[in-house]
């Protein structure tokens, strides 16, 4: 059985300045102890963004302007598990995707900005991403 999905409650200070959160720490229980690179992206609304998977790499990814629709699936030999997590403003989590998971993400209303931490750094000859279709498992894309 592969791993799940784990998600951290994240916590934001407020103050006349503005808002401060942290993402992932070192002692968090659910971070493996290895960094690989820090990616970010910047999403129009209603764009399906990297729907893929990896075969070696962790990732975890918060949306830290806007919010995105977060999208995991899991295939079994019956049917697929779908988990779907509205992640940003509105619900700030740091989200744990381990190997083998599909996922991907979809800005909702407004520009979102998504960042994820990868375990490993990507290598471009030796990639370890599969991509399929962002609608291979239905339209899975609305809340």
């Amino acid at each position: 059985m592969a791993e799940e999905i784990q998600i951290k409650k994240l916590r934001s200070f407020f103050d006349e300045e503005g808002e401060l959160f942290e993402t992932l720490r070192s002692d968090d229980n659910l971070y493996g102890g290895r960094f690989g690179q820090n990616l970010i992206s910047i999403v129009k609304p209603g764009i399906i963004k990297g729907f893929h998977k990896h075969e070696r790499q962790v990732e975890y990814t918060t949306c830290v302007k806007g919010n995105i629709l977060y999208i995991a699936v899991t295939e079994t030999p019956k049917v697929p598990i779908i988990q779907k997590f509205i992640v940003g403003e509105e619900n700030r989590v740091l989200i744990r995707t381990p190997p083998g998971i599909w996922h991907g993400f979809k800005a909702l209303e407004r520009e979102a900005v998504v960042l994820y931490t990868m375990d490993k750094p990507y290598d471009p000859k030796n990639t370890d991403t599969a991509d399929k279709n962002p609608l291979s498992f239905g339209d899975i894309w609305n809340i």
